[in-house]
This record gives structure tokens, sequence and C-alpha cells, in this order.
């Protein structure tokens, strides 16, 4: 396994705080929760992964992907400069947004589960546009589609009617701009974002359960392990798998 920094994409992430893998490599990669205001209400633009998509096929997600070399610019792929690169890129590839102006705003850390055979040890950016900006945004029709503007209500109601999946971490973040609005992931972002919030996967009566880092089963659950993020405790303490949706618990 290559270390950091040294151009491979497969690097464990040691530097940027991606743990060692008992699996496949995390790879790095940037998400961008892009937001703006309409008629006072905050909304956020978010696609749906194509049904054959090797990676949380069918989900609602933020626009986003892995880093590549040339988001670099010859530093490592695990540097800032890469991760943002990365986001401002895959927001254009994905979702016709320019994000060339945009200050983005890292608020949070993420880390596939070591049973994974894709994993991506993903930053998490905030995106802001003036008000009534975003008119443009659309899906790619290839990687995904059903590109929509919504409020962090609607899109938990569409998930919560059975509409939708949402992964995990994409639930966890719109359930944190429900409560607290841009304030609290404004607040995440003052935090120590190289502690990575890194889930375990465990199966228990033939149905699947995704364990966070402050589940009291977590420490001796198999699989890779991390320490247990502060910002982490005010999130469900694991997820099951319930026919195609992850259930909070």
């Amino acid at each position: 396994m290559t270390a950091a920094g040294t151009g491979s994409q497969d690097a464990a992430g040691a530097r940027a705080g991606a743990p060692a893998s008992h699996g496949g490599a995390p790879r790095f990669a940037a998400t961008v929760l892009v937001v703006r205001e309409t008629d006072g209400t905050v909304e956020t633009f978010m696609v749906r992964r194509s049904a054959k998509s090797p990676f949380m096929p069918s989900s609602l997600v933020f626009p986003g992907g892995r880093v590549d070399e040339a988001d670099a610019g010859g530093g490592p792929l695990d540097g800032d400069a890469a991760f943002e690169a990365a986001a401002r890129r895959e927001c254009m590839e994905e979702a016709s947004l320019d994000l060339a102006d945009v200050p983005l705003v890292w608020f949070d850390t993420w880390c596939t589960p070591s049973v994974e055979p894709r994993r991506y040890f993903t930053r998490f950016f905030l995106a802001v546009l003036p008000p009534g900006a975003g008119g443009l945004a659309c899906a790619d029709e290839h990687e995904t589609h059903d590109g929509r503007w919504a409020s962090a209500d609607e899109h938990l109601q569409a998930w919560e009617r059975g509409g939708i999946d949402l992964p995990p971490p994409t639930l966890c973040t719109l359930l944190r701009l429900q409560r607290g609005g841009l304030a609290a992931l404004h607040e995440l972002a003052q935090g120590d974002l190289r502690a990575v919030i890194l889930p375990k996967v465990i199966a228990r009566d033939d149905t699947l359960h995704i364990l966070m880092p402050h589940d009291p089963e977590y420490a001796d659950a198999p699989g890779e392990a991390a320490d247990v993020p502060t910002r982490v405790h005010e999130l469900p303490r694991r997820f099951v798998l319930t026919s195609t949706r992850w259930i909070p618990q």
C-alpha cells in the first residue's frame, strides 16, 4: 500500500487522516452541499445516481466524486487544494454548477466501512450561492439524473415516503441542516475535521446494520475502527437496512 501524498489514488491517506485499510484502500473524494436561499427557504441541490452505478446506485446524493491527479496539480492527492479542486470540478461535471468564485467550507469527513470493496475517504464541503442563483443546475443524465433543488425538509420527506434512498452520510448531513441550519455546518467547520467518521457494518438476523463510532457495539464489532469524533454524538448511533432504505435507530 502506497503512502499518501506520493501520487497513488489508492493511497491509505495517513497524512490526510484516512485509516489504513483491511479491505479495499480508500480513495480520496469530495462532495459538496450546494445551497441557495429562495423566498426565505434554504434549498440544496441533489442528484440521483445512476441505477448502473457500482457505488450507491439510485441513491439521492450531493454532487461529488473522486480526487484525480489533475486536481492535485502536481501536489499531493490528500492536499487541501486537491480536495477543493475535485469538489469544484465534480459540481460542474455532475450538476452544471460553476463554483469557481464560490468559497468552499470543509465541514465533515467520512470514510466508507472496511467491509466495502469500493471505499472513499471523503471531505464534505458547503458552498453557499447568492439568493436565486443556480437556475442552470441539472444532472448530467449519465452518472446522475433527476437533479432537484429542495429544502432539507422536502428531501427528508421524500425519503420518509420511500421515494428515494439516502446513504447514511447524506442523511446525517440533511438532518444536521434541518435541525441547525447553515450555522450548524459552520460550527462543525471549526472542529477537528481530520478525525474521520468511520462506521462499521455487521449482519444480524439476516439484516445489515451500520454502526457509528459512538454505538455501544462499535468497539467490539469486526472491521476497521477509528476514534470517536466529538461531532458524531448528535447523530444516530446506527442505521438498519429495511427493504431498500437505511433507517436510523
